[in-house]
């Protein structure tokens, strides 16, 4: 990511974003990430996995919106079509950052060199007394609720993996033209180890609202099929057969 520089009445009075700004962002994002409290109603609209950072090994949750790199599904014609719109393309092209005056707070960052932001037209930061704009004030509710789903999130995945609930799956898209794609890196939950927790177990994770999201990520693997629907309506994606999930078992030697 580029430096960010603290958002600021003064130096950035008559900054604009583009209004396209997050449907542009999304439309080459084919995994979108996603937090534990965006699971209920994310599921409604795409297939949902758990994800490993590569850089920091931290799990996080993810909704697969394509079966192509750099291609998703649910931008057509710079306009988001699915029901539910994730956080982070909400909050685009803001970010929370350390505030250069305080270590212990955060504030709100841009990247200045971003092609979105321009002083011509578009959805403005500020009014002309210095103000924040309601658009300004809803992404900075949406950014300061991130702190703490952040860590719902990391406190979510880790009890899973405390209990060994993770299960890696291959997806193999199998396309018209005989050529075969297989999508790596996916989690779902381990049914048959969900099924063998203990009853206090079992108490520990809904006491905690950890069914919910769980059996709601179960079930989203069947909108896959929405997915292939999708894939197969647009002519600017290579059409899909027919997909399968493998476990995705570690080589022993």
């Amino acid at each position: 990511m580029a430096e960010l520089i603290e958002l600021s009445s003064k130096q950035h009075a008559n900054l604009k974003v583009n209004i396209h700004a997050e449907a542009d962002f999304a439309s080459n994002q084919h995994v979108m990430n996603l937090r534990v409290s965006e699971v209920g109603m994310s599921v409604s609209s795409f297939p949902v996995f758990f994800t490993r950072n590569p850089q920091n090994g931290e799990w996080g949750i993810s909704a697969v919106t394509s079966f192509e790199a750099g291609k998703n599904l649910f931008v057509e014609n710079q306009q988001w079509t699915a029901t539910y719109k994730p956080n982070g393309m909400q909050t685009y092209p803001l970010y929370l950052m350390r505030s250069p005056k305080n270590d212990n707070s955060y504030t709100i960052g841009i990247d200045e060199s971003n092609p979105v932001f321009s002083k011509e037209e578009g959805e403005q930061f500020f009014d002309i007394d210095g103000k924040a704009t309601p658009y300004l004030h809803q992404k900075t509710k949406l950014l300061e609720a991130d702190i703490k789903n952040d860590m719902q999130t990391y406190e979510f995945t880790r009890h899973i993996d405390s209990l060994n609930l993770f299960k890696a799956i291959d997806l193999l898209v199998s396309y018209e033209n005989g050529t075969v794609q297989t999508l790596k890196g996916l989690h779902t939950i381990d049914e048959d180890k969900l099924q063998a927790l203990t009853a206090e177990q079992l108490f520990e994770l809904n006491r905690k609202g950890y069914l919910s999201p769980i059996h709601g990520m179960l079930l989203s693997i069947y909108q896959l099929n929405l997915l292939v629907n999708k894939n197969n309506a647009n002519t600017d994606f290579l059409p899909v057969k027919n997909i399968k999930l493998e476990i995705n078992r570690p080589n022993h030697i």
